[in-house]
């Protein structure tokens, strides 16, 4: 991690990179500023108190200067070292919304296509609802229970939803919107679904076999196996890797049997 003499000229000398970046100063130990790579700059502090790593925002730069933000600094870190009781949070700046749009555009990178759009569909409708105008630093583990338990009539899509909630808080303490250590969704007890089992009717057999039909002659081989998926009730990997066996190993197998 750099360390600098930091100024207000270095301070906004200071060029954003596609990570997260904290410079420390070199002379107020405890004391730096964390570059976004959005551009916004954090003023932070970064200390230990009875035995924890605290980590609390001392201001926007685009709000205060260097020179106020040194001095608020140097009083915090005092309050530490005297053994003040001092939380470690962060200002709640950026809204939640905001984050999680920034984590899909750039963690939702390694998500396949489908599965980006599937989680897009649970933001919008189960977790965006709820949190939506909170400040993304002040959302705590109560807060998310809550949400959990307000899903109880739609346990799959809670349960569906939670991971991508986590994701979100994981990439907002990554990247300097939350403390280190302070992702709200962690251990949550998902919702226990029942399985359930249903046989095709009569008539949904025939339709389906005419569908089958229809779509033989373009995909013989995937009509092929969905037959084979309804007459032996096989999982689907057992079918599409099914392989043909050659003569001899036809003759080997008769023989054997």
């Amino acid at each position: 991690m750099a360390a600098i003499r930091l100024t207000q000229g270095r301070v906004d000398t200071l060029r954003p990179r596609k990570t997260v970046r904290n410079v420390r100063d070199a002379e107020l130990k405890g004391y730096g500023v964390r570059i976004m790579p959005s551009g916004t700059k954090r003023y932070f502090i970064h200390s230990q108190h009875r035995g924890h790593r605290v980590w609390k925002i001392v201001g926007d730069a685009a709000v205060i200067s260097e020179a106020e933000a040194r001095a608020r600094a140097r009083t915090m870190l005092a309050a530490l070292r005297d053994d003040r009781d001092i939380e470690a949070e962060v200002s709640g700046d950026a809204l939640f919304e905001t984050v999680a749009e920034e984590v899909f555009t750039r963690y939702g990178r390694r998500w396949k296509p489908r599965t980006l759009a599937v989680n897009r569909r649970y933001l919008q409708n189960q977790i965006l609802p709820f949190f939506a105008g909170r400040p993304v630093a002040e959302i705590d583990r109560e807060e998310v229970q809550r949400w959990f338990r307000s899903l109880h009539a739609t346990p799959a899509a809670a349960n569906r939803s939670a991971p991508i909630l986590s994701v979100i808080m994981q990439q907002a303490e990554a990247w300097g919107y939350r403390p280190d250590g302070g992702n709200p969704c962690k251990n949550i007890r998902r919702y226990r679904q029942k399985r359930s089992e249903r046989f095709l009717s009569p008539e949904e057999y025939r339709r389906l076999g005419m569908a089958l039909d229809g779509h033989e002659a373009r995909q013989p081989f995937r009509v092929a196996a969905l037959r084979l998926l309804l007459l032996t009730g096989c999982r689907k990997s057992e079918i599409v890797t099914l392989e043909w066996l050659s003569t001899a190993e036809q003759k080997c197998t008769g023989a054997a049997a």
